[in-house]
């Protein structure tokens, strides 16, 4: 238990530290949706503000309070999570990113629990967020209606909705003081929900165009954290097969899918650090051929967290630093197949894009 507790803190912090627009350029921002945005955190040491600016991080534009937050796919508003300091309470807000376009809408007020956003539905028009932690409830946010529901509950490892029109979400869950962690699918409103695997040890699924990618617990002998590797099952949990075999040492613990292309053969992941490191490292997953081939992303062994990939697989987006010195965080982006590293935010983190 200790180890999934570790990991799903791991999980919340990069998230809560995190889990396009300006007039000079309002032109460009209010003709399309589509121009490649990108989201990111400045302030996380004094006041955490979410910023918006093109993927290239020019023209940028402060939205408002957020320690966490992600863009929609069509680059239309920003879901932020915020904390008050003086009552410690969590809100999730909505922020417009076109010109001319409605104030910001708050969508879930002042809650005790943590929140730790997930994902958006492919339609931009719903969000995955857990609000609490053991136990929690996996809620479902409609932007459009601004109600929310909860469609699960228990000790969440992750959600992702389906990457086509059913808005489908698949979800890792573990009952309130258990150890066991399942994979489950249900519907958006939290119906005909069912269980996908058996093992116990299946957790932070990603659902992608080749199916559901997860992390697979394998235990290790002297060591209290079980090793993690990638796995690709279909959408219905038929067809589970093995993508990595990693074989990290302790206490290094192993892969957890971030994000995928648009043909879903190019696969980002973070290399879990150890407990207390606040540690990551993005890999990249190629699956375009028969079988799979794992590399180290940056060829720097740490100091990076994997954030986003792009849609044509070509560009990474990362945060260059750690939790552990957060005014030393930078955003910059690399090429899929290497290469040198480009800094598109000096001071600022935890990024998300459309692009």
């Amino acid at each position: 238990m200790g180890s999934k507790l570790h990991r799903l803190g791991v999980h919340l912090t990069l998230a809560a530290l995190v889990a396009g627009l300006l007039a000079c350029a309002g032109g460009a921002f209010a003709a399309a949706a589509p121009t490649p945005l990108m989201t990111y955190i400045t302030g996380l040491t004094t006041s955490p503000s979410v910023w918006v600016a093109l993927a290239d991080g020019s023209s940028p534009k402060s939205l408002g309070p957020g320690s966490s937050a992600l863009i929609s796919p069509s680059g239309s508003e920003v879901a932020a999570v915020s904390i008050e300091k003086q009552t410690n309470a969590w809100t999730l807000s909505l922020y417009p990113t076109l010109a001319g376009t409605t104030a910001s809408a708050t969508i879930i007020p002042k809650r005790p629990q943590p929140m730790n956003l997930l994902a958006w539905s492919p339609d931009s028009t719903l969000i995955l967020v857990t609000v609490g932690t053991s136990p929690a409830e996996l809620m479902l946010v409609n932007t459009t209606t601004e109600q929310s529901h909860a469609i699960a509950t228990g000790v969440i490892y992750g959600a992702s909705f389906a990457p086509g029109g059913s808005d489908d979400v698949v979800f890792a869950r573990a009952k309130l003081n258990k150890t066991a962690v399942n994979i489950y699918l249900t519907t958006a409103a939290g119906t005909n929900t069912r269980q996908l695997t058996h093992d116990g040890r299946s957790e932070n699924p990603l659902w992608g165009p080749s199916g559901i990618v997860y992390s697979r617990e394998t235990p290790r002998a002297k060591s209290p954290y079980p090793e993690l590797e990638l796995w690709l099952m279909n959408g219905d949990g038929s067809g589970a097969r093995q993508l990595t075999n990693l074989q990290v040492k302790p206490p290094l613990e192993g892969l957890i899918a971030v994000a995928c292309s648009a043909n879903g053969q190019h696969l980002l992941a973070n290399l879990v650090g150890p407990p207390g490191s606040n540690s990551a490292e993005p890999y990249a997953v190629d699956l375009s051929g028969k079988k799979p081939v794992w590399r180290d992303a940056t060829g720097q062994s740490s100091g990076y967290i994997g954030d986003a990939i792009s849609a044509d697989g070509r560009t990474i987006l990362a945060t260059k630093g750690t939790a552990s010195d957060l005014k030393a965080l930078s955003v910059e982006t690399f090429p899929w197949s290497g290469g040198k590293p480009t800094t598109v935010v000096k001071q600022g983190g935890y990024a998300s894009w459309n692009r």
